[in-house]
């Protein structure tokens, strides 16, 4: 492992964090469960550390992404739904290595507010390519995203109609450009200008795909044939009626009208499923040319390399699509971290995206600041696994972002769920999580919950928390108690009294 000697910057890494949207676990050739192609990162997760067992801190795009670059939980940083703006108080990664020396590089998808200028540490180079979120505090006068800029050089014309009526190249109509024009290759491209640039000074660079995310369309669309898509056990039974009603209403929605395919049958599912593989391959041949291009230039030795994804995606695991439950498949992604000198190993511990800026901190020899929350995984990266079974893993959930309203097809405007429910309509369906070994309890707001063995049920498709589990039960529940106190959290958690176990309130009070 690189060791940094005090605060001598030639002595101290480059920083290179490349991350996808709605990427689960699987999609990646390296995990060896599923069909897809990926061998650049196949390559990377040969080299350098593959954690197998990752969780993002929330299931939706801002906070999740939050944590990534602050080392802190959704309701300590404050990000908890879609698009809000990071506080300014709240150190970034890049902030705290700016102090240090670093220049810092952005590419992509920002999604912590406003997306057209530089911020946040990323200051001396911003590649924005999303034009579709709210303007914040700026004028929409100030101009389109660099890459909507990039494809008019390329001789492309909006025609389009923004949010705020202007001219836009919306995601769908990207998405059936020719592959050299995708946003993938303009983010290769982007990256290796930043690459060539400043190739010559500390750097901390994020490189931010949209894709796997939907409309689930890309120039790969053909990359894979849907008779060789094989759906999980689990798209074709019924969620058990001891699942929280608001996932059984979800699953109705997506069994009756999925708006992603085009016929909801088991050969439009699988047609699905291919192009979001498909997705997955594009992203590769992107993030291998800036891999190749780091190798080129003989920045490799000296960069430390992080890829991840900021959540998961269902893609048909329960006959769910896309993010915002907690089950497996949105919370788990890939991780992969390959460390200067560090020897290439898997691991099994399961652990959080909130450890990625202490992480980094660590491994370029700076101090990880006493308000993160996440903890530093160089031991594991240096040492391999260290006790998996004891390992506890925490992911939240806030009220109704993403849950409450679905998409339509032919309509802009969202079907809100609890239409499928018009009198039932619970006060919030925010939550919490807990794995630790085989063992993974949700707990809901509505006083739902959920315990799965995921060693016998891998896909969550038993609910056991009304059985024979009340010492499970108690020591998650102690556990989650724990890091409410450590982390601040005030969310009031609750079990249902006909589970026979203990019934859990903010203040750790307990009656049976």
């Amino acid at each position: 492992m690189l060791e940094p000697e005090g605060n001598t910057m030639t002595t101290r890494p480059n920083v290179l964090i490349i991350w996808t949207d709605q990427q689960h676990n699987e999609a990646i050739g390296a995990s060896g469960r599923s069909p897809v192609k990926t061998p650049h990162l196949d390559e990377l997760a040969s080299t350098g550390a593959m954690f197998e067992q990752a969780y993002c801190t929330q299931p939706v795009c801002s906070p999740s992404r939050a944590s990534v670059l602050t080392g802190m939980y959704p309701h300590s940083h404050g990000i908890v739904h879609c698009n809000d703006v990071l506080d300014a108080d709240v150190p970034t990664l890049a902030e705290i290595l700016r102090d240090e020396g670093y220049v810092g590089g952005y590419v992509g998808k920002w999604h912590l507010g406003f997306e057209l200028r530089p911020q946040r540490g990323f200051d001396d180079f911003w590649a924005s390519t999303e034009d579709v979120y709210t303007a914040h505090d700026a004028d929409v006068s100030e101009g389109n995203s660099k890459y909507h800029e990039w494809l008019v050089t390329k001789g492309y014309e909006p025609t389009d109609v923004g949010k705020f009526g202007l001219p836009v190249f919306s995601r769908d109509t990207v998405t059936k450009l020719p592959e050299e024009v995708s946003k993938p290759a303009f983010m290769a491209e982007q990256t290796i200008n930043f690459l060539d640039e400043h190739h010559d000074e500390p750097f901390v660079l994020s490189v931010n795909y949209l894709e796997p995310h939907f409309p689930f369309s890309s120039p790969y669309d053909g990359r894979y044939d849907p008779d060789d898509i094989e759906l999980p056990a689990s798209w074709y039974a019924e969620m058990d009626d001891t699942v929280p009603q608001h996932y059984r209403l979800l699953r109705e929605y997506f069994a009756t009208r999925n708006p992603y395919v085009d016929t909801n049958d088991e050969r439009g599912w699988k047609e699905l499923i291919a192009r979001y593989l498909g997705m997955c391959s594009l992203i590769d041949t992107y993030t291998g040319k800036i891999l190749d291009h780091l190798t080129a230039t003989g920045l490799a030795d000296n960069t430390i390399v992080v890829f991840t994804s900021d959540h998961g995606d269902m893609m048909g695991q329960l006959r769910l699509v896309c993010k915002s439950v907690q089950f497996e498949r949105a919370v788990r992604v890939p991780l992969i971290i390959r460390a200067p000198g560090a020897e290439p190993r898997r691991i099994t511990t399961p652990t959080s995206l909130v450890d990625i800026t202490p992480t980094v901190l660590d491994l370029v020899g700076l101090p990880i600041p006493e308000h993160m929350e996440g903890k530093s995984l160089r031991p594991l990266i240096e040492k391999g696994d260290s006790a998996p079974d004891d390992a506890t893993v925490v992911i939240e959930w806030h009220d109704w972002d993403g849950i409450a309203r679905v998409p339509q097809a032919g309509s802009p405007e969202p079907l809100r769920l609890w239409d499928l429910a018009p009198n039932d309509q619970p006060e919030s369906v925010g939550a919490r999580t807990i794995r630790r070994g085989r063992w993974k309890l949700s707990l809901y707001a509505t006083g739902e919950a959920e315990l799965y063995d995921l060693e016998t049920d891998p896909q969550e498709t038993r609910n056991v928390v009304d059985d024979d589990n009340e010492d499970v039960i108690d020591d998650l529940l102690a556990r989650l108690r724990t890091w409410q106190r450590d982390t601040d959290d005030d969310f009031v958690i609750s079990l249902p009294s006909s589970s026979g176990s203990a019934v859990s309130t903010q203040d750790g009070d307990e009656h049976r």
